[in-house]
């Protein structure tokens, strides 16, 4: 039993390390710009960019600890919800996005939250969060469109079209979540069109579970005010924190103020939203790139700004995620041990294989 234990940490500290290294060496180049152009960054703004970059994952994980309340008045505590939080950042970039929710479900796992409940809960987290994105963005897009800046009217079109969609998105969210009759007729016109043969039917199974989950806890939170509040605040909290990061970046030496960077940061997120790649891998680069050269003349400026930020958003919170990573498989493995020991009699044999 001891050597089936030894064997079982190796392996899964072999697959810790490996998604450490992968994620490492998928990124190398990035990773090395990124420490090239920390140097020459002045340390109080990287104190800054390191707090504010931090204080999302704070944030999340007090949602997280607010939303996990339950019937019976039990929750993940504030520090469990950052734990949580930093966990699925270490699987996001480990695993490019994939593992995200898996890791989130699989944490509230161990803390006594069934599977159906935590993929409710995560799915709410998304939809909440997906929906500030838009409604940041689309705010964001009408100051700056009355600000009146020429050179960003260039790309009014692209903000419009990005306007429009995450505007489709998230009300099609927002019916989904509150409404069972446009969940089921959606659903039933989905069954229809796919073959009773194909395998995609069994994606809208998953589907229509994911949407009974979402609906369960998206009932709880619009009936709970305060919950409801509190979330939204957070939200809105934790995406100002990282949207304001390039204000710190550039107003000593460009004079822009917070604000000004916050607007086409929010716009810039909401766009990245709704173009297609892994986790927002790129897209969210390419739109940073394009709408902040309308107002920040150094491309250079623009390329370290974007790798500074991608370090302290991505990468820091990758390196702190494998922290709670490693402990929750720690403690995993003593569980197991304890009801290994509690299934064997003092001769070493469990009673199972005895009966």
């Amino acid at each position: 039993m001891k050597s089936k234990k030894i064997r079982k940490n190796i392996i899964k500290w072999i697959i810790i390390l490996g998604l450490l290294a992968f994620g490492f060496i998928k990124n190398r180049e990035f990773m090395h710009e990124a420490f090239l152009e920390i140097k020459h960054t002045p340390v109080k703004v990287l104190a800054a960019c390191f707090l504010l970059a931090n204080l999302f994952f704070i944030a999340e994980g007090a949602i997280i600890s607010c939303m996990t309340k339950s019937k019976d008045k039990k929750r993940l505590s504030l520090l469990e919800g950052i734990s949580c939080t930093y966990m699925c950042a270490f699987y996001r970039l480990a695993t490019l996005g994939s593992g995200n929710g898996i890791a989130q479900i699989y944490y509230y796992n161990t803390k006594g939250i069934d599977v159906s409940e935590g993929t409710g809960m995560a799915i709410t987290q998304y939809t909440f969060q997906k929906i500030t994105i838009g409604i940041m963005g689309i705010i964001s897009y009408i100051l700056l469109i009355l600000r009146g800046n020429k050179a960003l009217m260039k790309y009014s079109w692209l903000m419009l079209a990005g306007v429009l969609v995450i505007s489709f998105i998230c009300g099609f969210l927002f019916i989904i979540t509150v409404s069972k009759t446009i969940s089921k007729f959606v659903i039933a016109i989905a069954r229809k069109i796919i073959k009773k043969e194909s395998r995609l039917q069994k994606k809208i199974d998953k589907l229509e579970a994911a949407v009974n989950a979402l609906q369960t806890q998206g009932r709880i939170m619009w009936h709970d005010k305060k919950l409801f509040i509190t979330v939204v605040v957070l939200d809105i909290l934790k995406l100002s924190c990282w949207y304001v990061i390039p204000g710190v970046l550039f107003s000593k030496n460009f004079g822009l103020n917070p604000f000004m960077c916050l607007s086409l940061m929010a716009v810039c997120n909401m766009l990245g939203c709704v173009m297609v790649a892994p986790s927002g891998i790129g897209t969210l680069d390419f739109v940073f790139a394009l709408l902040f050269k309308t107002v920040v003349r150094s491309g250079k400026a623009i390329a370290a700004a974007i790798v500074i930020y991608r370090f302290f958003t991505w990468v820091v919170p990758f390196i702190i995620g494998l922290i709670p990573a490693a402990f929750l498989n720690n403690k995993r493995d003593k569980e197991d041990s304890l009801v290994n020991l509690k299934e064997t009699d003092s001769d070493g044999i469990k009673k199972t294989d005895k009966e």
